[in-house]
């Protein structure tokens, strides 16, 4: 007949970090997580509403400073959410 063996579980909790790139959906450049917390980076999100031929359809993309500017900056009203 086998024996079962008494085993001690020992429980260890490891600390690791996980880098994530991501990519500016309109020059392609690349930040990791801690230049996306830092500088240089921002989501943006468009939704349309009734009426238009985009009904209910919500766009997201990556952005980096630089395109920003170029695209964005001065060409609509944006409103700063504090």
């Amino acid at each position: 007949m086998n024996e079962l063996k008494k085993v001690n579980v020992v429980k260890e909790e490891i600390e690791t970090e996980k880098v994530i790139t991501v990519r500016c959906d309109f020059c392609q450049k690349e930040f990791d997580k801690i230049t996306v917390i830092c500088k240089g980076y921002g989501q943006v999100k468009i939704k349309f509403g009734y009426g238009s031929k985009y009904d209910g359809d919500i766009f997201r993309g990556e952005i980096c400073d630089d395109c920003f500017d170029d695209h964005f900056k001065g060409k609509l009203r944006i409103k700063r959410v504090d």
